[in-house]
């Protein structure tokens, strides 16, 4: 074949020659790649660049006055490295320009920016409370976590009157080491901190925190009688409110202990409504209020301060789950204040259509819904709730005390025939029949 070429001359020829061990055997690689015309574009070769322009490019073109300041200043503070090659005595030398100049040159700019960077920097070069306060105002001004770092080094640093008397001046940086102690859980130099600022009223609700926090009953009385004791005989003035919440819980306490079977129901920590509504359920007599007794729902919602219609609505989501609707009633009476001898009346202290929503919620039936509905003094909003509970007897009521008698007589036909309902439908309506005259209709003749 034509093609056929003889392997050692074809292997041999400088054209073909791949690689060789032998220096003087060098091959024009930048002569064979022009002549393959990879690179026939001079726009692309070496001389098309200007070496010269390159070297003297100036530094400032390249980096602004700021940032050429910063990145000497961080060369400055992490610059820790010896030269090679240099002598015992040279590198002493060195290491005592570097440590002179760690210990007594603060670089208050770049130490508070590393900070803030969220890097580590030597602080032990403030010496001076002059400059200690410096870098506390200069991350103060930034903010972040690095005040918390400088306020460490502070406390660490300078006796406790120096300290407080910083915090004392720098308000955002008392609250920023008062967040920190609460985020540690140093709930001691939590409270000795605003007792030392004089806010005792949120060192007492701290301390009271801590104490409802214990699990064990005894620690917990012990904790709640010192505060009772402390703030009984401190002359701090804290609001009389809270000494009459430390009271009740020391007393709810105290009864907890003292009824184990209570104790024993409720369990962990309860709270004084879970614990007025255990009393309402061990409550056997509605009837009367026996405040001698310490499980008496009364006396207790009176020796915790709880409010009335908080008392009440308690009371009512407990009688109404446990379907004791006789006792309703009586949580609702009172006998009136300004005149003791007047026969007990239907009395509640929060909204009325609340309660009959409530009950009609919890499935109470229309007898109890209508008692409620009753003491309603508006006969348009009667009407409303009534017909949203489906209390068919409400209705009917709120209808003739509007004298709606045409509706009356529609809804009559609507009833089962011969039911209670309509029964008392029929009655209404020969009621709202049989009255000829009335107030409204009375005119007075001179």
């Amino acid at each position: 074949m034509d093609y056929q070429l003889d392997t050692e001359s074809y292997w041999n020829r400088s054209s073909r020659a791949a690689f060789s061990f032998d220096d003087e055997d060098e091959v024009d690689l930048s002569t064979e790649l022009v002549s393959n015309g990879i690179l026939a574009d001079d726009t692309i070769s070496e001389a098309s660049f200007d070496n010269s322009a390159t070297l003297n490019l100036s530094i400032k073109s390249l980096l602004s006055e700021e940032a050429l300041k910063l990145v000497l200043q961080e060369q400055a503070l992490d610059d820790r490295v010896l030269p090679k090659g240099v002598s015992p005595e040279e590198e002493l030398k060195l290491l005592r320009r570097q440590l002179q100049s760690t210990l007594y040159s603060p670089n208050l700019e770049a130490t508070a920016q590393k900070l803030l960077q969220g890097k580590s920097a030597p602080l032990e070069m403030f010496k001076s409370l002059h400059e200690k306060q410096q870098l506390l105002d200069t991350v103060l001004a930034q903010g972040g976590h690095a005040v918390i770092a400088v306020l460490l080094f502070l406390k660490r640093t300078l006796n406790t009157q120096q300290f407080h008397g910083i915090l004392r001046e720098r308000p955002k940086a008392l609250e920023q080491y008062l967040s920190y102690l609460r985020e540690c859980g140093d709930l001691s130099s939590h409270i000795d901190l605003l007792q030392r600022f004089g806010r005792h009223q949120e060192a007492a609700l701290k301390q009271f925190e801590a104490a409802l926090a214990c699990k064990d009953s005894n620690t917990k009385k012990n904790q709640l009688q010192r505060l009772v004791d402390a703030y009984a005989t401190a002359g701090v003035g804290i609001i009389p409110l809270y000494e009459q919440i430390f009271h009740s819980a020391l007393s709810m306490q105290k009864l907890l202990e003292k009824e184990n079977g209570l104790r024993k129901t409720l369990g962990g920590s309860p709270t004084p409504i879970e614990v007025l509504y255990a009393c309402c359920q061990a409550n056997s007599n509605w009837k009367e209020q026996d405040m001698s007794k310490p499980l008496s729902p009364q006396r207790f919602a009176s020796d915790q301060q709880i409010s009335p219609a908080q008392y009440e609505w308690t009371a009512l989501n407990e009688r109404a789950q446990a379907q004791a609707y006789a006792d309703l009633e009586c949580i609702f009476e009172r006998v009136p204040s300004w005149h003791p001898l007047k026969s007990k009346q239907f009395h509640i202290s929060f909204d009325l259509a609340l309660a009959v929503i409530r009950l009609y919620e919890l499935q109470a039936p229309s007898t109890v819904l209508q008692l409620f509905l009753s003491k309603m003094g508006n006969s348009v909003e009667k009407l409303a709730l009534a017909q949203r509970v489906k209390c068919i007897k409400a209705v009917i009521d709120a209808m003739a005390g509007l004298k709606q008698q045409q509706e009356l007589q529609q809804l009559k036909d609507t009833l089962p025939d011969r039911s209670e309902e309509q029964f008392y439908c029929e009655n209404a309506l020969k009621s709202l029949q049989s009255k000829r005259w009335t107030t409204d209709n009375i005119k007075l003749k001179l």
